[in-house]
């Protein structure tokens, strides 16, 4: 549906004609970092403007429609919902917003999370499938991951036990919104009653699809933990050398996997040349970011340190960039103990988390458990990830996922070994106190 004629739709609510001013922002749980070289970075300007496809709603009124939202630092988020003048948002009907009758326009930020957005690729795509699931006609639960949960529809979908009131079945729809890349070339919509194929949009190979629920779909605990109830809709998609995937698989083999994408894997990292001078001080009382593992003695992943509290400061210049969420440094230690003291056997801190270019000083911190006389030694290494950054990743490598996730996996998946995950650039050791 052209976006003028969406602008003036009438949307039936309640039994009565209401025609959707606009009203507040939806305002996002966290605000993203001011400087675009942190964190998950901010949002590029130039794709803030929706995806030309609209997607008409089963019972009629404002349009459905999506953008894909990149950021300084290298993600791609989805966001969609119901479309007025050009832009995505939520309607306020139902429980919605207060059920108060107008369009709630999504901020860009309200998409940008650590748990739901890949990484964009070489050429500018991105790898993110979804099946089916059931949502609120108000579109207000496609917002994105970074909205309070204060913000969001205030009645139980399928899958929720928050609120104490079931939505309504006839305000619930089931929609499938994703990214397949460019080699997707079809996808096949197989519902109880018929079946239909929709093409996958541009570079992203994007794709919407809004359904009505199917029965009773506001009943217990439909589609609870990934098992999807009777009569789910099923999505068969083609690739252009022929091969196809299911959303949701059923077996290993039906699993989507990217295809035609080129993720900037780094480069090995390797030689003398890569190796950087370290200074590494004490501190016994340093605000420290908590770390990211602490194991203990037993093996198990031990409390990690308060701070503020002793630690180690280890400052160094970079002999690699990390220009994105998927690069990183990091630092690993190993306390040896005197006796009377009681350390960890290895501590790991919070990667690093901003863009990095190639001889930058890089200043690390460390939280230790106590000051008592010990000695420490210690690494730092270079990480970076190929995959895809976001939870519904169908990858079961190590190399997918967040680069938190990479590191914890790399030092304690099976087969690992502290001293061979990541690529060393310095050694370092210091006795304290």
């Amino acid at each position: 549906m052209p976006a003028a004629v969406a602008a003036a739709v009438l949307v039936g609510a309640g039994g009565s004609a209401l025609l959707f001013a606009p009203g507040r922002a939806v305002p996002p749980g966290f605000v993203l970092a001011a400087n675009p070289n942190v964190g998950l970075g901010q949002p590029i300007a130039a794709s803030l403007a929706l995806l030309p496809m609209r997607v008409a709603d089963p019972t009629g009124g404002l349009p459905w429609g999506m953008r894909v939202i990149r950021t300084t630092r290298g993600l791609a988020c989805i966001q969609a919902g119901r479309v007025r003048d050009g832009s995505v948002g939520a309607l306020g009907i139902g429980y919605a917003v207060k059920g108060d009758g107008l369009f709630h326009p999504f901020e860009a930020a309200d998409a940008v999370s650590v748990d739901s957005c890949p990484t964009l690729t070489v050429n500018g795509s991105a790898f993110q499938p979804g099946a089916f699931e059931v949502v609120t006609n108000d579109g207000l639960p496609l917002a994105g991951e970074n909205v309070y949960p204060n913000e969001r529809v205030h009645c139980d979908l399928p899958h929720q036990e928050d609120w104490g009131v079931r939505c309504p079945q006839s305000d619930l729809r089931e929609v499938a919104v994703g990214l397949l890349g460019p080699e997707a070339v079809s996808i096949r919509v197989n519902t109880p009653r018929r079946s239909f194929t929709v093409a996958p949009y541009g570079r992203f190979g994007a794709y919407l699809i809004v359904l009505s629920a199917p029965p009773h779909a506001n009943t217990g605990l439909h589609g609870f933990q990934g098992r999807p109830a009777p009569g789910t809709p099923t999505l068969t998609v083609t690739f252009r050398d022929g091969s196809s995937c299911r959303l949701p698989a059923t077996t290993r083999q039906q699993q989507c996997s990217p295809k035609g994408l080129d993720y900037a894997r780094p480069k090995p990292l390797a030689g003398a040349h890569l190796k950087t001078r370290v200074h590494v001080t004490f501190s016994p009382r340093l605000n420290a970011t908590g770390p990211l593992m602490v194991l203990g003695r037993d093996g198990h992943i031990a409390p990690p340190s308060q701070s503020p509290g002793p630690g180690l400061t280890i400052a160094f210049a970079a002999t690699a960039a990390a220009p994105t969420v998927s690069s990183g440094y990091d630092v690993q230690i190993e306390p040896h103990a005197s006796p009377g003291c009681s350390t960890p056997s290895m501590i790991v801190a919070q990667p690093t988390s901003q863009t990095i270019a190639v001889g930058q000083r890089v200043r690390i911190t460390v939280p230790l458990d106590n000051s008592c006389e010990a000695t420490y030694t210690g690494r730092v290494f270079f990480v970076g990830t190929a995959g895809t950054y976001g939870e519904a990743r169908t990858s079961s490598s190590s190399e997918a996922g967040p680069l938190y996730e990479v590191i914890a996996s790399g030092l304690s998946g099976p087969g690992s070994h502290p001293h061979t995950f990541g690529a060393t650039v310095a050694r370092f050791r210091i006795a304290v106190p």
